[in-house]
Parts: C-alpha cells; structure tokens; sequence
C-alpha cells in the first residue's frame, strides 16, 4: 500500500485513500486510547485527589502542562476517530471533500500529535532532570528515613518514590501515543499528496 522506495508508484485512488484512513484511523484510534489510559489517569488523579500544600497555591506549572497535554492527546484521539468518518465520505463520489480539505485535516492530526510530543518531552525532561538531582545530592550508600502512619521508617536508598515512576511511564506512554500518530498522518500526508492535482480527491 505504501512504497517509499519505488519512484514509479502508481497514483492512489480515492478508494485506496479511503481504506487507508479507515484502518489506519481504527488502528490509530485504538493504539492512542490504549496509550494515553495511564496519562489520563495520572492527571486525574493529580487533579482530584493530590493533598493540598499550604505553601502552594493553585496547580504547578508542571500540573498545567500535564492538562493541556492531555486535552490535546484526547483531541488527537478523536481525530483518529475522524480519519474513519473522512473515509466513508471519501467514498461516496457526492460527499467527497477536496483534496486540499483532506490535507488540512491531516495536517491538523500531524500538528496535535508533534504538540503532545513536544509538551511531554518537555515535562519528562523537568520531572527527570528533577529526580536525578534529588539522587545525586545524596552520598553513596546514604540512608533515607521517612515517617509514615505507624512511626519513622528507615529506607536505604528510597529516594524514588512509585508515584515518581508512575508518572515517568505515563510521561512515555503519552510520547509513544503522540508518535503513533505522528506516524499515522505522515503516511496518509504522503498517500494523498501521491493524487493528482484534482480538486476533489
């Protein structure tokens, strides 16, 4: 369906169009809903139910990013879910969009996707960079102690915590969902730009 590396390639049909966007928006869609579950969750759950310190006021600017990147994951997804009704109008001749209609929505799938990757390499490289610090300020074979509900707990080493690595795969989780449709545009972006310069697809 798609060959890079023959520069003959015959000009795609709309048809061919349409079944592409089809199966590539199913798989998208399921793909990024399966990936951003644990993102959705984490940012939720921050949201909802994180204590609420004296000294801070209002969310962290970390915490506002992690929103707007999960409302743009979540536009993503639904995209995906657009690409399949793009499909079904592509193939009846009287719904059919014009070829440039079809790339701008493309487009616009291609540029949420590359927002999420930014916006979550962004807050993985504060969040990591952040616990490396807190690793390397500690000696070699320091001793944490750390109280919890029963008394103080001495915990050698204990300076990442689950929550911190919960948080570390749903920062790579939403960078993988943002990949899939990175990748999942760029194919149709380049199946569509292989039509004529039709004005209808």
């Amino acid at each position: 369906m798609f060959d890079f590396l023959k520069p003959e390639v015959t000009r795609s049909t709309p048809q061919q169009i349409a079944q592409s966007l089809r199966w590539l928006g199913w798989t998208g869609f399921g793909l990024q809903a399966l990936l951003g579950f644990i993102p959705i969750l984490v940012v939720v759950t921050s949201v909802l139910f994180s204590p609420v310190q004296p000294q801070r006021s209002g969310f962290s600017f970390g915490l506002w990013l992690a929103i707007v990147c999960l409302f743009i994951l979540l536009f993503s997804i639904y995209w995906c879910f657009r690409y399949t009704q793009l499909a079904r109008q592509l193939e009846v001749r009287e719904l059919r969009p014009a070829k440039a209609q079809v790339i701008r929505d493309l487009k616009w799938g291609l540029m949420a996707n590359l927002g999420v990757m930014a916006i979550a390499v962004l807050i993985a490289l504060s969040r990591v960079g952040e616990l490396t610090f807190r690793m390397l300020v500690f000696p070699q074979g320091a001793t944490v102690i750390a109280p919890n509900q029963i008394g103080t707990t001495v915990t050698p080493g204990a300076v990442i915590a689950p929550s911190n690595m919960i948080a570390i795969q749903a920062m790579i989780n939403t960078i993988a969902a943002g990949l899939v449709g990175t990748v999942i545009a760029l194919l149709l972006l380049y199946q569509v730009y292989r039509v004529g310069q039709n004005r209808n697809v």
